[in-house]
């Protein structure tokens, strides 16, 4: 029998005593977060509560959710902002992303690689996309109150040597939110 998104939800909130997320909301939901000093190495969503909107869509509590609240990743993107402000974006223009997706102290993906030319999303001018990986099946779930962050790095397609550059990342899904009914 195969488990959907919604169940793998409600059984983690119930594994974490959260048994009120049931009476929740749902919704789909992006974050993401941006680095916008060329470098080789990035972790992405650490330190996001010291950045503001464009550079981050995060907020004050940064790389964690609030109670009662939970995103289940179902796809990951990858972009470079062209430039300091954040504002906008380009394609990964010939490089790859190789990086590990961290929640808590557990690595729950680790080494993969978004290609340049793969499969894309989150056009912003209906011409150059982000490039993501689809988490198939039922995704992987941000619990409430968890941090979170991506450490990634990018590479050239063609040399496949390590590249200094911007990068942004959006982790997109099914998010739980409070539910108006029963919390005002």
């Amino acid at each position: 029998m195969a488990i959907s998104a919604q169940d793998k939800m409600l059984y983690v909130a119930n594994k974490l005593g959260l048994t009120s997320l049931k009476d929740m909301q749902g919704s789909t939901r992006v974050v993401y977060d941006q680095s916008t000093t060329a470098a080789l190495d990035h972790t992405l969503f650490a330190g996001s509560s010291q950045r503001n909107f464009p550079l981050t869509n995060l907020g004050a509590n940064g790389n964690q959710f609030q109670v009662d609240e939970a995103l289940l990743v179902e796809q990951i993107g990858f972009f470079i902002p062209d430039a300091d402000d954040g504002q906008n974006y380009t394609g990964l223009a010939g490089l790859s992303v190789k990086f590990d997706f961290v929640i808590g102290n557990k690595t729950v993906i680790k080494d993969a690689v978004v290609e340049f030319g793969g499969q894309q999303a989150f056009y912003n001018d209906g011409a150059v996309g982000s490039a993501i990986l689809t988490l198939e099946g039922v995704g992987i779930l941000i619990p409430p109150q968890v941090e979170f962050y991506v450490r990634a790095n990018a590479f050239s397609v063609d040399s496949r040597l390590a590249a200094s550059s911007r990068l942004g990342c959006y982790l997109f899904g099914t998010a739980a939110l409070l539910n108006f009914n029963t919390t005002i």
